[in-house]
This record gives structure tokens, sequence and C-alpha cells, in this order.
């Protein structure tokens, strides 16, 4: 296992590459990004679970604004890490949040119920509740492409269910007004029966963590974790 040193920011402007440390294999790979200097470290950790066609770069803007505020980031890439991988994200005595984008919020759900994880809250990113493979552009194939299409960036992981409800949990949905691939009604409906769950509207489709939204993501998911640091964590 190799280690970078934890990444330093010489101002309030975030620099263009992520540094931090990596560990894990090439079939579990994860990434950390820790509070620059100067910042109170140790605030909460939020452990990011990418969806289709995303990767590490996809989250850098999120990663360093809340590097900014004192959290700790990690990214899970391969939906086959371990959960005792994953559970090493967390920073004892602080909240500890699952966040996914895409059908990494199918996996949040899935792991939110493990002993081993037991987060404080989730967030869910663009949470597809229909079974739509995506396009390139983040769109929706017809029913050509939706058939030959496999792998994470294609075909629908059948993996992850799509949930009736969701957890007993706090919990922040962000959604993409046009968002073709989860239609905006869809998530209005299972809120309904989830009181700790809150949704946050941005502008865009579905991809909202590149979108025209992307500052309201990163702004809600601040406000969410601040929310947060009133609660006893679990861990």
């Amino acid at each position: 296992m190799t280690s970078a040193p934890p990444a330093t920011f010489a101002s309030r402007r975030p620099p263009t590459g992520i540094h931090g440390h990596t560990a894990g294999n090439a079939t579990s790979l994860t990434t950390t990004l820790e509070a620059p200097p100067g910042v109170p470290p140790s605030r909460g950790s939020v452990l990011i679970l990418t969806g289709r066609d995303e990767t590490v770069a996809s989250f850098e803007g999120l990663r360093l604004r809340l590097a900014l505020d004192g959290y700790t980031t990690t990214v899970s890439e391969e939906p086959g890490t371990s959960v005792s991988t994953l559970a090493e994200a967390r920073i004892p005595g602080a909240p500890f949040v699952l966040l996914g984008s895409d059908i990494g919020g199918l996996r949040a759900l899935t792991l939110a119920g493990s002993p081993a994880l037991r987060p404080d809250g989730v967030v869910l990113l663009g949470l597809p509740l229909l079974q739509r493979p995506l396009t390139a552009d983040g769109g929706v194939r017809n029913s050509e492409d939706a058939a030959g299409a496999s792998g994470v960036g294609g075909a629908y992981a059948p993996v992850y269910p799509v949930p009736r409800a969701l957890p007993d949990l706090p919990i922040l949905l962000v959604h993409g007004v046009d968002d073709q691939v989860s239609p905006l009604p869809l998530t209005q409906m299972i809120i309904r029966t989830a009181p700790r769950a809150r949704l946050t509207m941005v502008p865009g489709q579905h991809d909202v963590i590149t979108g025209p939204g992307y500052r309201t993501v990163a702004a809600s998911t601040l406000v969410f974790l601040e929310s947060l640091q009133h609660d006893p964590p679990l861990g």
C-alpha cells in the first residue's frame, strides 16, 4: 500500500488537482482528501460512492469545498469494495455520511443498513428510481441501445434494488428539475413517507454533480453536514 502526503492549500482558492491518500488495490481503490492546514480537522467524514460514467475527478469541486470546512472525503469507485474497507473512512466521534450519485445512491441505501457502517446520514444525488441506462451526455438510451448496453457505464446495475421507501435516517436528496433518467415527481413521491428526508431541486438534468446546479449541490451538502453536528454520531 502506498500513501501520499495530505493535501495542502496555499489559499482559500482550491488548487486544480486533488491530492491526498490513496489506499487499496486495482479492485478496491479509495482516495481520501483531508482538511487543509488551519482548518479544524475531523469535523466529519463523507464516503462518496460514484455512479455510472463518474470518476474521482467528477467530485473534485465538491470535495475541495467540503475540505475547506474540515470534512474528510473518501471516494469508492469500485462496487466490489468490502464493507470493512469502506468502514475505514469513518472518523471516530464525528458524523459519518454516505454520499451516492446515480446508482451510487442505490449502493448507499443498500450499505446504510450495514451494522459495520451505521452512517449518521445519507446524501443522494440524482437517485435513479427507474431502470434506465444512460447516454454519454446523461440522457436516456433508446430501447435498442439499452438492449445492448452493459457495464457500469451502460446497463443498470441490478445488484442495487430501487427502494420502495427510504430508511429512517437524515437524508438529503438533490435532484435535477429536468432529469430524464429519473423524473423529479418520482423523487417527490418517495420522500412523502420519509419525514427525515429533505429534497433540494437544482437546474439541469441527471448529472447534478457537474451540471449547472453544481454550486447548489455543494452548498446543500455542506448545510446538511452541519445539521448533523448537533446530533451524537452513531459510530
